[in-house]
């Protein structure tokens, strides 16, 4: 697909080693040219494959301190408002690690949508697309596009919210998770093309950066026209109880509960819309897995996902084949610095003896 100069995607993470390849090699297979992500208080090794995809050049990474009294992901994207790559940007997408963006027009490129944008509107403001758990008890290390194939109807009232894709970024005051706040711009927002645009073409005049923050459409204009944004807010069933009672990262609020789940397991009809462009997709995830290291790492993140899991139900994660066979990977897999491999291969050897001495 065709690269779209002076693109930036921003998303803010916390422990999300185990599906951050497969987002990545999603929107590189969209043609957006920077990442920019920006991560708190990471326990697992997320931390550690973001630098090594710094030093190949796939993205930027920045570490934030944040206040643990306030929500994280806001603070995330007061630090990516300020960065650079979103400063001398021309086009932005603001992303959460289970938001992939489909675009239906052209060749379904960012490019190609921002054709469809452009001199008609400042943005488009795109519906979501819910996927439910598709009945998945448990997770697995597979590509989260292929394993959850089951969606809401097509504009169902669970796509009211959207998602963002917008141009010239610092006119904007501050980055938010489902749009921009604050106008700088040269002309009144409302005037001319200052405007954002719904993924069927219409203007959107109920969004406002400065007078009106809202962060959905009216039921009867949710439309995945010319794009939509698949959410994948579930997964498996594991994945939800591992959330359950966590405060969400946007806003410190309980909402991960029994209506939650039953708001965002729509399963009404297969949907494969995610699935139409695999091999241009396959060559950019090999490009990344053929990073030294990177590979290794993704198997110590799923790991280290598997154990937190484990300790919130009170299980021994050694028990647990799925641990011991995602150790065993990144055991035999390359480090990204051999001199660091050879300090760690007597770790290693302890750990492994120390897991098959029986409980």
């Amino acid at each position: 697909m065709r690269l779209l100069r002076d693109s930036v995607v921003v998303t803010s993470v916390w422990n999300e080693g185990p599906f951050l390849l497969e987002w990545l090699a999603w929107y590189r297979m969209l043609g957006f040219e920077s990442f920019l992500v920006v991560h708190n208080d990471c326990t697992d090794h997320s931390p550690q494959m973001l630098r090594v995809l710094e030093k190949a050049d796939i993205l930027v990474q920045k570490k934030n301190e944040v206040d643990p009294n306030r929500p994280p992901q806001p603070q995330n994207h007061a630090v990516a408002t300020n960065h650079r790559l979103v400063k001398n940007a021309k086009w932005l997408w603001s992303s959460d690690i289970d938001e992939y963006l489909v675009i239906h027009v052209g060749d379904g490129s960012a490019a190609a949508l921002a054709e469809e944008i452009d001199g008609k509107g400042y943005g488009m403001a795109i519906n979501w697309r819910i996927f439910g758990s598709s009945g998945h008890e448990h997770w697995e290390d597979t590509f989260i596009r292929h394993r959850f194939r089951k969606s809401a109807l097509e504009g169902s009232r669970s796509g009211k919210c959207y998602k963002t894709f917008y141009k010239n970024p610092v006119e904007f005051g501050r980055i938010r998770s489902h749009g921009p706040r604050g106008w700088r711009g040269d002309k009144p927002w409302g005037e001319e093309d200052r405007v954002f645009l719904l993924a069927d073409g219409s203007r959107f005049p109920d969004y406002h950066p400065v007078e009106n923050k809202i962060n959905g459409t009216p039921h009867d204009r949710v439309t995945n026209k010319m794009a939509q944004v698949n959410h994948y807010a579930l997964q498996s069933h594991e994945q939800f109880e591992y959330k359950r009672g966590r405060l969400g990262a946007a806003a410190h609020l309980d909402r991960y509960t029994d209506q939650f789940f039953k708001d965002f397991d729509k399963n009404r009809m297969r949907n494969t819309s995610a699935l139409r462009h695999e091999d241009a997709f396959r060559k950019h995830y090999d490009q990344l897995v053929a990073i030294p290291g990177i590979l290794r790492l993704h198997h110590l993140c799923c790991a280290d996902f598997l154990k937190f899991m484990a300790d919130k139900q009170g299980d021994d994660v050694r028990n647990d084949s799925r641990y011991r066979y995602h150790l065993r990977m990144a055991a035999r897999l390359p480090h990204h610095d051999p001199e660091e491999e050879a300090r760690r291969n007597v770790w290693w050897r302890k750990l492994w003896r120390a897991l098959r001495r029986p409980t």
